[in-house]
């Protein structure tokens, strides 16, 4: 147990996948069981499942009512606490690093606004538009990279020989901060760069973790300075969520997938949940490619999907917290 919520209480990650089959509809009575003991587990202060801002973004595609009882219940189990955005939590990683202080609750979550976030018909709507146009934007940004991706699926490869291919992407990510962190030394400040899609221009994500650093953190230059040097000499592997991004990035390159809306939402997942998580719930390929990295255990997190033989290890890992 990792301690983050408290002596005794474990974190337990509720993925799309599992939130949906435990408190939408139960597929069966297994998970209808489960659904049971998570409930009262929580009530009993045993368990904590903080809600992911990502559960607000996919719900909005459900039904409404259905989404509003997946979120009154989604709720209760997280006893009021919701996992902060991606970027707010690696600029949280990030201090703990340069200032060595502890990681605690705070690192990883906010105070849930509200119990009932989806019965709000212009937040539901707002998440639903939001939802689109990611998915636009991902298959804008991917779409060469996915056709290079089907030429290069015809040949497979040993993992041996695709390590310096895994190193050149992990590279190829971590350059866009190292440039941002230059001109911050040089110049005191930035000016954000943007990236442009067909419908509009955002923030480029290493300027979004930037901006969090200097305006709510008060990143100072000589930080700025130890942080170059952190991340030329061991990369992204000492901010969990970077390290989780890159990798899981670098993966669906080196496997030859083509890249979804789906994907970008579970590695925003995965890059916030699994560092402080004891217990993690996914799908049976996020497992396979968290195990296949490494990352599972190197942030010592059981990850369980909803095969039969997973779903009867979880219930009997709940019974026993």
């Amino acid at each position: 147990m990792k301690g983050y919520f408290g002596p005794g209480v474990t974190c337990i990650y509720l993925d799309q996948f599992a939130t949906s089959n435990l408190l939408d509809t139960p597929a069966n009575k297994t998970w209808e069981e489960m659904t049971k003991l998570l409930q009262a587990k929580s009530a009993a202060g045993r368990i904590i499942c903080p809600v992911p801002p990502e559960h607000f973004l996919e719900s909005a595609n459900k039904k409404h009512e259905n989404a509003m009882a997946m979120d009154k219940r989604f709720a209760a189990l997280a006893r009021g606490l919701a996992f902060k955005p991606e970027a707010f939590v690696t600029a949280e990683h990030i201090i703990s690093l340069l200032r060595n202080t502890p990681l605690d609750q705070n690192t990883f979550c906010d105070r849930l606004a509200r119990p009932d976030t989806l019965t709000n018909n212009k937040i539901y709507d707002d998440f639903k538009a939001r939802h689109t146009l990611l998915n636009s934007q991902v298959t804008e940004i991917t779409a060469g990279q996915n056709e290079i991706r089907k030429i290069t699926a015809q040949k497979r490869f040993s993992p041996a020989t695709m390590a310096p291919f895994v190193q050149f992407i992990k590279a190829r990510e971590i350059k866009p901060f190292i440039d941002l962190l230059d001109e911050v030394i040089g110049k005191g400040g930035f000016v954000s760069k943007g990236v442009k899609f067909a419908t509009r221009e955002v923030i480029h994500w290493a300027d979004y973790v930037m901006q969090i650093l200097m305006a709510h953190h008060q990143l100072g230059i000589w930080e700025a300075v130890f942080l170059k040097d952190i991340i030329t000499r061991t990369g992204f592997d000492r901010i969990p969520s970077l390290d989780i991004r890159v990798s899981l990035t670098a993966n669906l390159a080196v496997e030859h997938k083509k890249e979804t809306v789906n994907d970008q939402i579970d590695i925003m997942r995965l890059a916030t949940g699994l560092p402080p998580a004891d217990l993690l719930f996914t799908d049976r390929q996020r497992k396979f490619e968290l195990q296949q990295t490494g990352l599972a255990e190197k942030y010592k997190t059981k990850v369980f999907c909803g095969v039969k033989e997973d779903l009867e290890v979880f219930y009997q890992a709940l019974l026993e917290v």
